[in-house]
C-alpha cells in the first residue's frame, strides 16, 4: 500500500473512533438519564412511563446509528483496501 492511501486510512481510522466515542458517549447519557428517572419519584408513574419510553427510543436511534456508521466505515476501508492493492 502506498504513501496516499496509509495516509488515508489513518485519517479513516481517526474519524471512526472519533464518531465511536461520540456515540458511545450519547448511548451512555441515555442510560444515566434512564436510571436518573428511576428514581425520580416527583413525577407520578405515567410521567416517568413516557420518559423511560423516550429515553428508550433515543438509546437504540443511538444504537441504530452507531451501526450504520460502523458499515459505512468499514465499506470505505475495504474500497481503499481493494484500490491500494492495484497500485
Amino acid at each position: 500500500m502506498n504513501q496516499q492511501f496509509r495516509m488515508v486510512k489513518q485519517m479513516i481510522d481517526l474519524q471512526r473512533a472519533s464518531s465511536d466515542g461520540m456515540i458511545n458517549s450519547l448511548i451512555l447519557m441515555w442510560e444515566q438519564t434512564g436510571t436518573m428517572i428511576e428514581g425520580a419519584t416527583l413525577f407520578p408513574e405515567e410521567g416517568r412511563k413516557a420518559l423511560r419510553q423516550w429515553v428508550d427510543i433515543n438509546r437504540k436511534a443511538c444504537e441504530n446509528l452507531k451501526s450504520v456508521i460502523g458499515s459505512s466505515y468499514s465499506g470505505l476501508e475495504k474500497f481503499f483496501e481493494t484500490s491500494g492493492q492495484k497500485d
